[in-house]
């Protein structure tokens, strides 16, 4: 993987997260969960290039969320669709769900987490805040989407870079 700088980005984003349902990584070595997102985004905020990832308490991968700062989001092409769905559907408590897809989680010392080593690129970045949705604090109309009452937190993140896979990094350039 090669790193690029974050600001050269070209990608649409909007369908990277619709269509392409990266696959979120929280952890530092030998203690990290992942898990497909379908909810998130980048932007700017205190004048930092962020990204912000929506996960429910109920997922065993917030728990790391709120041990860990490192956070990568993993965006793997269209070959790999089985193993988003697992992903997102199957909890890291119950199966080894890199075993399961023969994906390859990545360490990196020098950022302290975990990327997939099959993904088309990654971005990498640091958790800064979070903030969690409530019942007084969300409109009447997404109600729908939380039957449960299962709320999602929303995890803001500096972006420190991104990293492409070296065969695709000319199409990354501005």
């Amino acid at each position: 993987m090669l790193k690029i700088n974050h600001t050269s980005f070209n990608k649409n984003i909007f369908k990277a997260f619709d269509e392409g349902k990266p696959i979120l990584t929280v952890g530092s070595y030998n203690d990290f969960n992942a898990m497909t997102v379908s909810w998130g985004g980048v932007g700017v905020l205190w004048n930092m290039d962020v990204a912000f990832v929506f996960i429910r308490p109920t997922r065993y991968t917030h728990e790391f969320s709120e041990k860990y700062d490192s956070f990568t989001l993993s965006f793997l092409g269209d070959k790999y669709q089985d193993a988003k769905i697992l992903f997102g559907t199957k909890s890291g408590k119950d199966i080894d769900k890199f075993n399961e897809t023969k994906l390859h989680p990545t360490f990196e010392p020098d950022f302290n987490g975990y990327y997939i080593a099959e993904a088309d690129y990654v971005i990498r970045m640091k958790k800064m805040m979070k903030l969690s949705f409530t019942e007084d604090n969300l409109p009447k109309e997404v109600f729908s989407c939380y039957p449960k009452k299962d709320f999602h937190d929303v995890y803001i993140c500096k972006i420190n870079d991104i990293l492409v896979k070296e065969e695709l990094y000319d199409s990354f350039k501005p």
